[in-house]
């Protein structure tokens, strides 16, 4: 059983297809009864996540540092809602034993996990594919950030190998579970 982690915004962006992507991809994915673990919060892209895995019966655990649990953000409907002292600690559970990584739209938290973990991807520290849903383009500055970065020498261009991008929600959940 693959542990998959989700990196998405708890914003919804300017338009409704974002998050009508994000529970319909949700919905794929927890239906392929894999643990799922994401950031733990009910709004934006991340909610629609969570829903739509949550209404496909998967198991799906949320995981939240404490003062973004205060500030009412947290999804209280998830299978298992585990709360956090600091943001490090709920990034350290999130990494724990995940075998894959799907980044959906999202600001800068999403940009940070993502990068934290194609560094420790890059350092030996986890064994893991980062799946980037890009969505509609979003995500091709980053991927024309990654390039250069390689290109210029600051990267060994086989980091790119962790790296598997999809443009539609099809391709990103047969990606992921291609050798399910």
């Amino acid at each position: 059983m693959k542990t998959i982690c989700i990196f998405a915004g708890a914003s919804k962006g300017r338009s409704p297809i974002f998050c009508n992507e994000a529970f319909r991809i949700g919905q794929m994915i927890g239906a392929r009864n894999h643990k799922i673990i994401y950031g733990g919060g009910r709004t934006g892209m991340m909610g629609a996540f969570a829903d739509g895995a949550l209404a496909s019966g998967a198991s799906v655990t949320g995981i939240i540092p404490e003062f973004l649990d205060k500030h009412e953000v947290a999804h209280k409907d998830v299978t298992e809602l585990i709360i956090t002292n600091t943001m490090h600690e709920r990034k350290s559970a999130m990494y724990k034993d995940t075998s894959d990584f799907v980044l959906l739209p999202g600001g800068l938290g999403s940009l940070d996990e993502t990068m934290e973990v194609l560094t420790w991807c890059q350092l030996g520290l986890l064994k893991a594919r980062v799946h980037i849903f890009d969505f509609d383009g979003y995500w091709q500055p980053m991927q024309a950030m990654l390039s250069h970065i390689a290109e210029q020498g600051f990267m060994h261009s086989t980091n790119l190998e962790y790296v598997i991008w999809a443009k539609t929600a099809d391709a990103l959940v047969d990606n992921l579970f291609e050798y399910d």
